[in-house]
C-alpha cells in the first residue's frame, strides 16, 4: 500500500467516524428536546388542574 493510499484510507475512516458521531449527537438532541417538551407539557397540565 502506498503512502497516498494509506492517507486516503485513514481519511475515509475518519469520515465514517465523524458521521457516526454526528448521528449520535443528533439522536441525543432529539431525545433531550422530546424529554424537555414532555416535562413542560406535564407541568402545564399540572398547573391547570
Amino acid at each position: 500500500m502506498s503512502y497516498l493510499q494509506n492517507i486516503e484510507k485513514r481519511q475515509r475512516r475518519s469520515l465514517v467516524r465523524d458521521a457516526l458521531f454526528a448521528t449520535f449527537v443528533a439522536l441525543a438532541t432529539i431525545v433531550s428536546v422530546t424529554t424537555v417538551a414532555q416535562a413542560v407539557l406535564a407541568s402545564a397540565t399540572a398547573v391547570h388542574r
